[in-house]
């Protein structure tokens, strides 16, 4: 009787920590074909949800979040990614540490973004100085290294500002969840017209070059027919090979070898890799 199941949506970093799934949140490939999914439909009574997460205690150190949206954004704020307890009280009574990151509305900061933070008796945020573009997706950067927060769109610099207090929430306990899509009750604005991919929230902020070469490997899994998966069932991988000639990693399983440029499958074969491959000039050999 104290058992509960519950739809989740899978963490795929090392952390393996995912999200729980209220309602019903919608999946769809991001271009015809594509096998990156994006997640969208989000309202009050549908969106994504972690329980208290220790590990997203930052304090006043690094973190970063970053994820890629399309939105065709009109009219009114819209909640991207929040964490602490809202209440019926609203941010007024949010507890100190908490924060969410928005969509802004209204003239002159249309689709710009805002990064919301509770300290003290204050709310305090960090807004890009560039908006969102309409109906295309976009990759977005928000990160802090030390007392600066910055943002990047597509890889370029979009903004920044400076946050001297903690982002650790204050006497935690398990209202203090992290939610996607929509932010809580008593002051919430659901993600009703966007849609989000590769969401990631992080301890560790990310460099200006890596910012740059997470976009360029990232924007080929948009395209029509991207392939981001190894080919076939298995995902037990029997062999690695990194080709420093063609910068292609060829990865074998029991269903074949599959061909990587950077996150983006290129090719793959369908004879089953024992145990070892070499790649070298564009000359395969495996067993």
């Amino acid at each position: 009787d104290d058992i509960s199941v519950r739809l989740a949506e899978e963490d795929r970093s090392v952390n393996n920590n995912g999200l729980q799934v209220f309602g019903t949140v919608t999946k769809t490939a991001v271009a015809t074909g594509a096998d990156l999914v994006a997640y969208s439909g989000f309202s009050t009574s549908n969106y994504l949800h972690q329980p208290y997460n220790a590990d997203l205690q930052f304090g006043t150190g690094d973190m970063s979040i970053a994820f890629w949206i399309k939105t065709s954004h009109a009219s009114g704020y819209k909640d991207i990614v929040a964490r602490g307890d809202v209440g019926e009280g609203g941010w007024n009574a949010a507890k100190v540490g908490s924060w969410f990151l928005q969509i802004l509305s209204g003239s002159g900061n249309l689709r710009k973004l805002d990064f919301y933070y509770r300290y003290g008796s204050t709310l305090g945020f960090v807004r890009s100085t560039t908006a969102l573009p309409l109906n295309t997706w976009t990759q977005v950067v928000v990160q802090k290294i030390g007392t600066v927060m910055s943002y990047y769109f597509d890889g370029v610099f979009a903004g920044s500002g400076t946050i001297a207090h903690t982002l650790s929430i204050s006497s935690p306990d398990s209202t203090d969840k992290l939610r996607v899509g929509y932010q809580g009750s008593g002051y919430s604005f659901p993600c009703t017209t966007e849609s989000l991919a590769l969401l990631r929230v992080s301890a560790t902020a990310p460099s200006e070059e890596q910012i740059k070469k997470m976009y360029n490997d990232e924007k080929h899994l948009f395209q029509e027919n991207a392939k981001a998966t190894l080919y076939g069932s298995s995902d037990a991988v029997t062999a690695l090979a990194y080709d420093d000639d063609t910068e292609l990693l060829h990865v074998g399983t029991s269903a074949g070898r599959s061909e990587f440029q950077g996150l983006n499958r290129v090719n793959n074969t369908t004879d089953a890799v024992g145990a070892a491959i070499s790649a070298s000039n564009g000359f395969i050999v495996e067993d």
